[in-house]
């Protein structure tokens, strides 16, 4: 039997081996650093739809907010003077039932300018609130607020009749819906006056009452709600987180005078006191926008900056996490269309009033990613990827005042 060859049954050789294996390596990374560049991208452009979709749903809400600032105020073109008992008794805003305020604490209703002669708290369609927010994790810019006021769009309050007690001081002020309620007092849209319980627009408290007869106005705070079937009786009690509700000896109360008038008219008019006294109120919405540095569940001490919305005197809710920066500039003209300032304090410091305000600069609303991590030598993967919103509001209540 022959043998078979020694040279056929031979393996491969160490060189071939090595040969072998540099290949497949190289191979292999190759591979493996092409699927990580397609994971980090896919990582990278995840984040980057996560944070346009937040930015833009949120951007969207105050923008609308911005518009809409000083509908239905009555008296937007000077602002409403508020009661103020001084000190302890000035009336604030950004703080819920609780009485938990905004990150730097309550902020106190701006007064006119001293160069306009000063006054009393006022509310303005637009309150800046240059540098009055917190500073963000990682950030050395000081964030702004801004305050926007505006008449309720849904609620038809103005369809109920008021009826004023002859001592305003915490005393019920009563709603009674009529049978057939004028129609010009449905807001566009709302086929009929709501219920003021029970329902998705029902008083709550910290909601902020606007009541107006001929040109006498008064603000004042819910503290509770009554009653059913058309006809409800909502309190007005001093102690209010926002400091509305007020009445006593040299404090301007308008409230008191309010119901003074009302009380007048009737003595008056016995026969037809609600048309004739023309008493009307109307649900404003006081709107706040702030950044307030949430607590991390997992334990880090800076928290996730999160852009929050307050309205009036309720809990204020979250819009978008995230959030790292919010600065806004106001431009402010004269009754001749002059640009006076834009400035972001809304040219307060140089004597300009808050109600000369027509435009609303969005300077930086900016945004990052959600999860912090390493950056490779291929490219930035898994980093803190950032979005900056900018724009300019003119708010159509406003900006078309005195302007024809």
């Amino acid at each position: 039997m022959s043998q078979a060859s020694r040279a056929g049954t031979r393996g491969f050789t160490l060189m071939e081996m090595l040969i072998s294996l540099t290949v497949g390596i190289t191979v292999m990374t190759a591979a493996i650093m092409l699927f990580s560049q397609g994971m980090d991208a896919t990582w990278v452009a995840t984040q980057k739809a996560e944070m346009q979709q937040d930015l833009r749903a949120a951007s969207n809400l105050m923008v609308k907010d911005i518009i809409l600032a000083g509908q239905g105020m009555q008296n937007n073109e000077t602002g409403i003077a508020l009661p103020n008992g001084g000190g302890a008794l000035t009336p604030v805003y950004g703080c819920n039932q609780s009485g938990t305020c905004m990150p730097n604490g309550a902020v106190s209703y701006p007064t006119p300018p001293p160069l306009a002669g000063g006054g009393p708290p006022t509310l303005y369609p637009i309150i800046p609130g240059y540098q009055l927010g917190i500073i963000p994790p990682g950030s050395p810019t000081t964030t702004d607020i801004i305050t926007v006021v505006y008449q309720d769009p849904v609620l038809a309050l103005d369809c109920y009749q008021v009826t004023y007690p002859s001592a305003p001081a915490a005393s019920p002020v009563t709603f009674t819906l009529p049978a057939v309620p004028p129609a010009s007092c449905l807001p566009a849209g709302i086929a009929a006056a709501q219920q003021l319980l029970g329902t998705s627009v029902a008083l709550q408290a910290g909601d902020v009452l606007l009541f107006y007869s001929g040109s006498t106005y008064a603000v004042a705070e819910v503290t509770g709600v009554a009653g059913g079937a058309g006809v409800y009786t909502v309190t007005f009690n001093g102690g209010d987180p926002l400091r509305l509700n007020q009445n006593g000896a040299g404090i301007s109360n308008n409230l008191a005078a309010l119901s003074t008038l009302f009380n007048t008219c009737l003595r008056n008019n016995p026969g037809n006191p609600n048309g004739v006294c023309d008493q009307n109120a109307v649900r404003l919405e006081v709107i706040t926008y702030y950044l307030l540095n949430e607590p991390d569940p997992t334990g880090q001490t800076t928290g996730t900056p999160t852009l929050m919305r307050q309205v009036n005197g309720k809990t204020a809710i979250p819009v978008a996490e995230n959030v790292v920066n919010l600065q806004f500039t106001y431009d402010t003209y004269n009754s001749d269309g002059t640009l006076l300032s834009g400035a972001g304090d809304g040219g307060y410091s140089l004597g300009d009033s808050y109600n000369l305000i027509r435009k609303i600069n969005v300077v930086h609303m900016s945004i990052r990613s959600t999860l912090q991590g390493q950056r490779t030598a291929l490219m930035a993967t898994k980093g803190y990827q950032t979005f900056d919103f900018q724009t300019s509001i003119s708010a159509r209540n406003l900006s078309y005042q005195q302007r024809y």
